[in-house]
């Protein structure tokens, strides 16, 4: 990732009624947070912007950012142009001694010299170390992912985290990056459409509830009817209707 403009950069306080409602903007922002509450929100997802992390924000998506008048924001930032741009929403926790923590305490030194060109290649390696960790976060998210497509029963985190060897913190922080969802909240998804294959398939539904490991008939019908609006029954009647209607 290339820097190709370096708009602005500072670190500070917010300003009081520290608020952007739905905004859209044509750069990114790099937030390292040094102390206070703030909150980052897109696509009805509300992220806590927590100390001892550091943020990096899509282009062109609409977002609202806000902060507790109580605990304001101690914040060192950036307004960025890249090449590529920006896609998603980034969250790394910064380790001691590590590379990544480095290049920020670069970052918060040089600041009051004003030096762009400095300043520019010193984002450019802390952006380089952020790509390195996105990668192995993704590594970790796509290992996950695999774990609980072989699996049939509902998760046990204590195995899965003896499985990959990484904290249960750190499996859900990567997968909800990568994926956007929690791995229990995927894992009900998937079983769910593994159902729904079955039951398409001319399956029984009290014999995909079993199967499911589902402890009753009426508990495996709840679920079905959270994740696609109809209890099983009245969902096969459904597509059964609209394809006597098709044929008409």
């Amino acid at each position: 990732m290339i820097i190709q403009n370096l708009i602005m950069t500072n670190e500070s306080y917010t300003h009081n009624n520290w608020f952007y409602k739905d905004v859209c903007v044509g750069f990114s922002r790099l937030y390292y947070i040094l102390d206070g509450d703030a909150y980052y929100e897109e696509n009805g997802r509300k992220n806590l912007l927590k100390k001892g992390h550091i943020y990096l924000t899509p282009v062109k998506k609409p977002f609202t950012l806000s902060e507790n008048p109580q605990n304001k924001l101690l914040h060192t930032y950036a307004h960025i142009t890249t090449l590529p741009t920006v896609k998603q929403f980034t969250e790394i926790e910064v380790k001691d001694d590590s590379p990544l923590a480095d290049a920020i305490a670069l970052w918060r030194k040089y600041i009051p010299t004003k030096d762009t060109e400095l300043l520019t290649n010193i984002l450019s390696f802390l952006l380089s170390c952020l790509e390195k960790i996105s990668i192995q976060e993704n590594t970790i998210a796509q290992q996950t992912k695999r774990y609980l497509d072989q699996h049939d029963s509902t998760p046990d985190m204590q195995s899965l985290c003896k499985a990959l060897g990484y904290s249960r913190e750190h499996i859900t922080r990567s997968f909800i990056t990568a994926y956007g969802t929690t791995p229990k909240q995927y894992f009900r998804l998937y079983q769910m459409n593994k159902a729904l294959e079955k039951l398409l398939k001319g399956y029984k539904v009290g014999d995909v509830a079993e199967e499911m490991q589902y402890a009753s008939l009426y508990s495996f019908s709840k679920a079905f009817k959270k994740y696609f609006g109809l209890s099983p029954e009245n969902y096969l009647l459904t597509l059964k209707q609209e394809k006597t209607d098709g044929k008409t």
